[in-house]
């Protein structure tokens, strides 16, 4: 198993974060990444303009956390696209690979900004297009 102290050794410029924000929604999202079925994901602006989160940026290696906060996998970011939670398409929808309808995104993505108290349709987001740069194994 990968340390995250290792896993920085070797992508200083990562960005740490998780996909989701429960044990079991990350250990779900990882799956998807890991099958190949999500090769997308998005951010909030809400949450880069509070300095939750840092802001995508094409190139750039980021290490996804497995649900115990060790380093599950390593992405890099392939594009980016500005939008909005209501100008969302189907085809970026899609491509997160959680759900087989943009209208099943649309309910998941409320619910998930629902719950972190940022909700609004027009609300900007930032789709990111990603691929695998390494694997380090089942999540702990």
């Amino acid at each position: 198993m990968v340390t995250r102290d290792e896993a920085k050794q070797r992508y200083p410029e990562a960005e740490v974060f998780s996909f989701g924000d429960t044990p079991e929604l990350i250990a779900e999202l990882n799956a998807l990444v890991r099958s190949g079925a999500k090769r997308a994901t998005c951010s909030a602006m809400a949450d880069i303009e509070a300095g939750r989160q840092a802001p995508p940026r094409v190139g750039r290696r980021d290490i996804a956390l497995a649900p115990d906060g060790t380093p599950a996998l390593v992405i890099e970011t392939l594009e980016l696209r500005e939008t909005t939670w209501e100008m969302m398409t189907e085809e970026m929808a899609l491509a997160e690979g959680e759900n087989e309808t943009l209208a099943g995104w649309r309910e998941g993505h409320k619910r998930y900004y629902t719950r972190q108290g940022i909700f609004d349709p027009d609300m900007k987001l930032i789709w990111e297009r990603f691929e695998v740069v390494e694997d380090f194994g089942a999540d702990g």
